[in-house]
């Protein structure tokens, strides 16, 4: 955002007599709050945030003792161009130290403790794995190349292995960027190529991981702790344990109103009347959805009811109503391609944490993840430093995750989902190195255990229009936010997604007369289109006389032209 563009709003006419009911209390409903109490000055107390759990804060988790041991369901990779999410944690007072912002100490946590791995890659029981040269084959260097030029119209219900060569997923480029994104090869072909526009210019540090952020400590207690008490001290309502099971919706000349909620809580249904001035934001869905947590002697079950998918459902009962609200089946009919386990290990002895600063040269917090490419569980994790603010400084925690829960392991020979927590670690102790060592770490480790059905559906092959639009066509008080919204040329499956839905819905629901923070756009910027290419065909593989032949390609020059008309003008 420019500097001349952080204005006051002007107050939106009627604000005051409006009422917000946000369904979703994760970072994107919790954004929509901040954003309507401290841009479109919505009187805080208007504003009731209704969540199905008794914990609000969705994804974005972090719990437990040192004594009993520590959980966390997933892990989220940050980075400096989160314009939305940074420009909504300069906001919110820290409550580690008094006078900074999150976004203060979330800067100073990254001076003092900078991530650059060493080890982004191992094999043969904690060998590492060689990826210097060209991280992919040229075949698929130029394939990548016209991915970037192809039209998305032109990838409707394609997948990555549609596109790429059988080699490219045996290669260092997918190893690095798959695993780090969660991407498997039959996910969407449309959300890679986002990835790979938006972040394009981190590509040359794909294997080293610099432009990689972290929080103080997990976010649970960085952003949403902080947040929820700013919100609180506001006057923002909550309404915990409590699930919007229906959504009345009244058309007529062309326009979509919301005129009432029913919610569920622990005693009997309630209706909730509502007029055209109560404001709705709605997210849609939720990557932890139907989760099941195990430990250290037990196995997390997927659960695989689909009659009563929370906020899944309720996005099912509104597309039943109208195709502008989207196609949930997209996403959420195959719970085998969109599960994966995730486990998170606290340890109460050095042998795992010594063993592994001496391999990879890292100490603990500065590596971030390490992928073990010959794992059959397709296993990775990342070793935190103090990632609770109680944590004892001889308590070590790391988290984990397999991509592949329906295949046997290599150690433990059996698949992850039919795992306890001691087994899923024995299996990591036996790749990097330590099978010997196994019963020793062990016995002062407690493993927290995740099965997540539809951590990734969001990455399901789709069609253009098969996500809703932030704000619907027609829709007057109804706003949708989160991983499951078209934003176009955004990525899913990032916090930044989530926040910047926030802010569009507010913007757009009130009618806020102040600029969207633009997203960059790496991919018009010739300096990165270089970098890119010579990571694709290595350092001495990008001459003059090859770019030249790449604009004189008949194919290649089809698909510029092509392309063209499909470009937007980059934002400025």
């Amino acid at each position: 955002m420019r500097i001349y563009d952080m204005v006051h709003a002007t107050k939106p006419e009627g604000i005051e007599n409006k009422k917000a009911y946000i369904i979703g209390g994760g970072i994107a409903g919790l954004a929509a709050a901040a954003f309507l109490a401290t841009e479109a000055q919505m009187p805080a107390k208007n504003i009731t945030v209704i969540e199905q759990l008794k914990v609000v804060g969705g994804a974005m988790d972090g719990a437990g003792s040192a004594g009993q041991g520590y959980t966390c369901r997933g892990e989220r990779e940050l980075e400096a161009r989160m314009e939305c999410l940074w420009y909504l944690c300069s906001k919110i007072p820290s409550v580690q130290t008094p006078g900074l912002t999150v976004l203060d100490e979330t800067h100073r946590a990254n001076v003092r403790e900078p991530i650059y791995s060493k080890y982004r890659l191992m094999h043969k029981q904690g060998q590492l794995y060689d990826y210097t040269g060209p991280l992919m084959s040229e075949v698929d260097g130029m394939k990548m190349t016209a991915l970037i030029l192809t039209p998305e119209e032109k990838l409707e219900g394609l997948t990555i292995k549609n596109w790429f060569s059988p080699e490219f997923t045996k290669s260092p480029y997918w190893y690095c960027w798959s695993t780090m994104l969660a991407f498997r090869d039959h996910h969407s072909l449309i959300e890679a190529r986002r990835y790979v526009n938006r972040f394009a210019m981190y590509a040359a540090d794909l294997i080293n991981l610099r432009y990689i952020l972290h929080t103080e400590y997990n976010e649970y207690d960085s952003i949403i702790k902080p947040l929820l008490v700013w919100l609180r001290s506001m006057g923002v309502q909550f309404r915990t344990n409590t699930t919007v099971v229906d959504i009345d919706l009244e058309n007529k000349d062309k326009e979509t109103v919301v005129t009432g909620l029913t919610l569920k809580g622990q005693a009997e249904e309630q209706h909730l009347a509502l007029t055209r001035d109560d404001l709705v934001f709605f997210t849609n869905g939720s990557l932890t959805q139907n989760y099941t947590m195990g430990d250290t002697n037990t196995v997390p079950r997927l659960n695989r009811d689909t009659k009563d998918r929370g906020c899944f459902t309720l996005w099912e009962k509104l597309a039943a109503k109208d195709p502008k609200f989207g196609n949930p089946a997209a996403f959420l009919s195959n719970m085998e391609a969109s599960n994966f386990i995730s486990f998170f290990p606290t340890i109460r002895d050095r042998t795992f944490i010594d063993h592994m600063e001496r391999m990879t040269g890292n100490k603990a917090g500065t590596g971030g993840a390490t992928t073990v490419v010959d794992s059959s569980w397709k296993i990775s994790f990342v070793i935190y430093n103090k990632y609770f603010p109680d944590q004892p400084a001889d308590v070590n925690v790391l988290w984990a995750y397999g991509q592949c829960s329906d295949v046997p392991g290599d150690y433990i020979k059996k698949p992850m989902r039919e795992c306890t927590g001691a087994e899923m670690m024995s299996e990591l102790l036996y790749h990097v190195g330590l099978k010997d060592k196994i019963d020793q770490i062990l016995k002062h480790t407690t493993v927290s255990t995740c099965a997540m059905p539809y951590v990734t559906s969001q990455f399901m092959p789709r069609k253009v229009k098969e996500r809703p639009k932030v704000i619907p066509e027609g829709c007057v008080n109804l706003a949708f936010l989160g991983q499951f919204v078209e934003v176009p040329g955004d990525c899913v499956f990032t916090v930044e997604t989530s926040v910047r839905t926030a802010m569009m819905a507010v913007w757009g629901l009130t009618h806020l007369d102040k600029p969207m923070i633009p997203m960059y756009e790496p991919i018009y910027d010739i300096r990165v289109i270089l970098k890119r290419l010579k990571l694709q065909m290595g350092p001495t593989g990008v001459t003059p006389t090859k770019v030249l032949g790449l604009l004189k390609d008949p194919n290649a020059a089809k698909l510029v032209m092509e392309a063209l008309p499909h470009i937007p003008d980059p934002q400025i």
